[in-house]
């Protein structure tokens, strides 16, 4: 589609978010968030870079073709040496054909469960992104362009505007700070936003804040706007689904973009050709008309950390393995300004002893097995848990 202009720098940038998650997914290779920010068109694929085995090569580089549409070994894993001659290849395939595009949500499995969207429907979701945004003179980011979100609202919606975009995700605050500017719209999650406003960066004026992938606090808000961003906006939505919603206070409802509708408790989604599809929501939505919601609790039982979704059973799963672990149960303890953190609640082996010692073996084994954001913080060591996953002490 001729509509979407993507820069080739920005290609690159895609292209190396997704190399590091699936480093992270499938070889538990973690990359650190400032080495991700560092990484540019130019960054070797080998040594002294991504440092790739011919493996990893191959993964990251069909990882990039499904994201993007393209057809398998387009990318030429092999011969590549840097980031730019896969985004290279990408530009030339976007300009040639570009109808459908695969999004994988953070801690899951981008084989088996990526999410398949028209092209049409993502260039949809930027243009509502864009109205949204109007009149900001240029968007600066905090985030990864590879979700879903990320690519509409930090790629293709400044793009569409016509605006330049930063990529500040290695910028120290002080260096953000210095950088703002009359007009500028800041992009992060709230967890980074408790960032940013903890280190005391302050905004011109008409300045605004956006953020997604968690749900946006009243205290937080406050802050933004205490800090200068005269307008705090919050958008909506899911890999699954795409951009949904908006507001610009968490004590409102979320108001549907036009191309959707209420659909009893799902939502039909118009698509730009002319179709429509039913789509359920990943979150219930408490209803209170037919084009403004609150959001009830989600519907697959993922909690997020740091915006990134994370499946309780399943890091309890993981923890099961262990050899010193016979059960395990993963709670979740909400911290002030909306941060959540993860306990596991362990039932050791006969043979295995609490201590400390214990676990910190525990641990290390998390470290190895689960991405950052899965891992417990507390390891709270039980004599049973019951059927319902809850420790009974003696």
């Amino acid at each position: 589609m001729k509509a979407f202009a993507i820069e080739r720098r920005q290609i690159a940038g895609i292209v190396a978010a997704l190399a590091a998650d699936e480093l992270s997914w499938r070889f538990k290779r973690h990359v650190d968030f400032l080495t991700l920010a560092s990484w540019t068109e130019e960054t070797p694929l080998g040594a002294g870079g991504l440092a790739l085995n011919a493996k990893e090569r191959a993964a990251c580089a069909a990882r990039a073709e499904r994201y993007f549409g393209m057809a398998s070994d387009a990318l030429d894993a092999d011969s590549a040496a840097v980031v730019d001659d896969w985004a290279g290849r990408v530009e030339a395939a976007l300009d040639s054909s570009f109808l459908e595009m695969s999004f994988t949500a953070a801690g899951r499995d981008s084989l088996a469960e990526a999410c398949r969207h028209p092209a049409d429907e993502v260039f949809c979701d930027a243009a509502a992104a864009a109205n949204l945004l109007y009149g900001r003179r240029r968007l600066i980011s905090l985030i990864a362009p590879h979700s879903l979100m990320g690519f509409v609202v930090t790629v293709l919606t400044p793009n569409l505007q016509r605006i330049s975009s930063v990529d500040a995700r290695s910028m120290a605050p002080e260096a953000l700070a210095a950088s703002l500017a009359f007009g500028d719209v800041v992009v992060a999650t709230p967890t980074l936003w408790r960032y940013v406003i903890g280190e005391g960066v302050k905004a011109p004026d008409n300045a605004m804040g956006v953020c997604f992938g968690e749900e946006m606090t009243a205290e937080l808000a406050a802050e933004m706007r205490k800090a200068g961003f005269g307008a705090v906006r919050e958008l909506y939505g899911s890999t699954e689904t795409g951009l949904i919603a908006w507001r610009d206070s968490p004590g409102e409802p979320f108001i549907l973009f036009d191309h959707w509708r209420r659909e009893g408790t799902a939502l039909a989604r118009r698509s730009p050709s002319g179709g429509e599809r039913i789509l359920t929501p990943m979150d219930s939505l408490l209803w209170e008309n037919d084009r403004t919601f609150r959001l009830g609790g989600r519907r697959d039982g993922a909690v997020q950390v740091g915006a990134v979704n994370v499946f309780p059973d399943r890091i309890a799963q993981t923890l099961r393995a262990h050899p010193l672990v016979e059960d395990c149960r993963i709670g979740v303890s909400r911290q002030p300004g909306g941060v959540n953190r993860l306990i596991a609640h362990i039932k050791l082996n006969p043979e295995a002893a609490p201590s400390e010692q214990t676990a910190r073996a525990i641990d290390g084994w998390c470290r190895a097995e689960l991405r950052p954001q899965e891992r417990p913080r507390i390891y709270s060591f039980e004599e049973s848990l019951d059927t319902d996953g809850e420790p009974v002490r003696a």
